[in-house]
């Protein structure tokens, strides 16, 4: 009997110490759960990335910035957040705090003081509301890759897999702790730096021109006569980067960047043919205008038909005469006038960066132009001719520059993620024309602004050289009216030029009345 109740005493008292051991063993885990962090709730604050930043070193990414407010749920909490949010967003977010749960939400620009309840904190955005340059900069998918633009071309030294993030303790249900403290974390990870030749000041000054005179659908930009650095550049229409799917069935293509596409260009080519005519001695060439002429058994008309009389070279491009260059380019023939437009750089796209080119254009050869009728229209511009805004502005550099241009380009210099930094490297200027062949256009050019159609184009506090252009399509819209590219490309000051400036909108009336006046606007906000 007693070896019986001993027996029974030891088999209690194991049960007893296995069931200490078990409470012993739970109790250990859930503390080292809090204290590992796996009992947090965590809100992703922003993912981190590195900057690109303009000619100066300020940030085009990552300029702007919302203040978010991390929560426990108290009623000082409550209140804060009462007067912060509209009653939608306040109520529910009142649903989750009363369940216990924390809360993030953006607060705009309002500022408040933080405390044990709540935290405030600023995130910084990748892209601004209206980002500007956000065609050449592109976007990101959701794991921060670039998908597009410079994103994409300079991802492998952009991108971290890091995210800020804050967190607050919770128990097992998810209910936030009482007396813990929110943590905010802000990993600082490498990442590389690119430096772009874009200047903020300059950009802002083309993106509000494009949007105040209407430029719906179209681009500008921007260059730099003597070295090419391209200072600014918009597309029309923008698009938000964190909604790129809103518009990828939209009739306008927001998602292309214009500056680097070809395009009908019309008579802003004409600039070129005269140039070819400069260099080849034949500046003297006079032709009486009817306001039509026969080529090829083709009938080709100036705008409505205008008879512009006896014109001379300088007349011409004032007046845009399209028969007298039609006229002077059977003169040229086609080999002389492509082999100008060769060297000016038509025909040739640009690398702006790896995988982000701006398109070649269609150059037509002499052998497609032997037909009288294919020469006429590629005299003025027309026909399957093509050229990106970008190569319109390389043509206005050289004759602005003496003669030569510089290749234009964005990237100023590329910091990896070692900190080794590689600056741009310039290569040679490009002889295109004699310098009296470029002196004299621009001051034919300059007339063009002074006395000419493009007068609305003239700055206040300084003189301009350019020319409009209204370019045939041959695209048709429901009504039945041939859709119109129209132009201007100019350069200024006139006397010592620095910046060459492009603008092109699609669906136009005329590039006197839709651009011109943007080229206006940009050259009388840009102080140097």
């Amino acid at each position: 009997m007693t070896k019986r109740i001993t027996a029974v005493f030891f088999l209690f008292c194991f049960a007893f110490g296995c069931v200490c051991l078990r409470l012993y063993i739970i109790a250990e885990s859930g503390a080292e759960l809090v204290s590992s962090g796996s009992h947090y709730s965590s809100f992703t604050l922003n993912n981190i990335r590195g900057d690109i930043l303009d000619c100066n070193g300020e940030k085009i990414t990552e300029a702007d910035y919302e203040n978010y407010i991390i929560a426990k749920p108290t009623l000082k909490s409550l209140d804060i957040l009462q007067d912060l949010l509209d009653s939608r967003t306040f109520a529910s977010l009142k649903q989750r705090m009363e369940k216990g749960s924390p809360v993030m939400t953006g607060i705009g620009r309002a500022d408040i003081e933080s405390c044990e309840d709540y935290v405030c904190t600023p995130i910084d955005k990748r892209y601004a509301n209206s980002q500007p340059a956000i065609h050449l900069l592109g976007y990101l998918d959701e794991e921060n890759h670039g998908v597009t633009g410079l994103e994409m071309a300079f991802d492998g030294i952009l991108y971290s897999d890091k995210q800020s993030v804050a967190r607050v303790p919770v128990d097992a249900y998810g209910q936030a702790l009482a007396g813990s403290e929110i943590e905010i974390i802000r990993p600082n990870p490498n990442t590389g730096t690119v430096k772009l030749t874009i200047d903020n000041n300059i950009q802002s000054a083309v993106e509000t021109a494009l949007d105040e005179c209407g430029i719906s659908q179209g681009c500008a930009v921007v260059v730099d006569v003597k070295s090419g650095a391209i200072r600014a550049t918009a597309s029309r229409p923008s698009y938000d980067p964190y909604r790129v799917s809103d518009y990828l069935d939209s009739e306008s293509s927001p998602l292309i960047n214009r500056t680097l596409e070809s395009f009908a260009v019309g008579s802003i080519y004409k600039v070129a043919v005269a140039a070819c005519a400069l260099e080849n001695g034949i500046s003297d060439f006079q032709y009486t205008c009817n306001g039509s002429c026969n080529i090829g058994g083709v009938k080709f008309g100036c705008s409505s038909n205008t008879a512009h009389g006896k014109v001379d070279l300088q007349k011409a491009l004032e007046v845009s005469c399209n028969t007298y260059f039609i006229n002077l380019g059977q003169k040229l023939g086609s080999e002389k006038i492509s082999e100008t437009a060769s060297l000016l750089g038509f025909g040739s796209g640009i690398k702006l960066a790896d995988g982000l080119y701006s398109e070649n254009g269609i150059l037509p050869t002499p052998n497609e132009l032997n037909n009288p009728a294919a020469l006429a229209n590629f005299s003025f511009g027309q026909g399957n001719f093509t050229a990106t805004p970008l190569q319109i502005a390389q043509m206005l550099c050289a004759v602005a520059n003496g003669g030569k241009y510089s290749e234009p380009y964005v990237v100023d210099s590329i910091t990896d993620k070692s900190g080794t930094q590689t600056k741009h490297k310039p290569k040679y200027p490009t002889v295109a024309l004699s310098r009296e062949t470029s002196e004299t256009l621009l001051n034919m050019l300059t007339s063009v602004v002074e006395n000419g159609n493009a007068s609305p184009a003239r700055p206040s506090r300084f003189s301009a050289a350019g020319k409009t252009a209204t370019a045939q399509t041959g695209i048709f819209d429901k009504n039945g009216i041939e859709v119109c590219n129209t132009w201007f490309g100019g350069c200024f000051p006139a006397d010592d030029p620095k910046y060459v400036v492009v603008i092109m909108k699609q669906g136009g009336s005329s590039g006197s009345y839709d651009c011109a006046p943007v080229f206006k606007k940009i050259a009388d906000s840009i102080i140097f």
